[in-house]
């Protein structure tokens, strides 16, 4: 999204940036921060795949204590 903000700039993009910004900030931790994109919208990706598997599996055992 920043790319088309900065390429055309049109406010509907800005408007959705900021809800899926707001979206992101929502989501458990266990679901944020795997990767992101560098500014020709390239993936990288911020955590090793076993990182993010145990993470992940960490929240869902979190989930089924009641």
């Amino acid at each position: 999204m920043p790319l088309l903000i900065k390429e055309y700039g049109y406010p509907c993009f800005e408007k959705a940036l900021q809800q899926v910004e707001k979206q992101y900030q929502d989501m458990p931790e266990a679901f944020r921060g795997h990767f992101t994109f560098d500014e020709n919208g390239k993936a990288v990706q911020l955590r090793t795949p076993n990182e993010t598997r145990q993470m992940i599996e960490r929240f869902f055992a979190s989930q089924n204590r009641y």
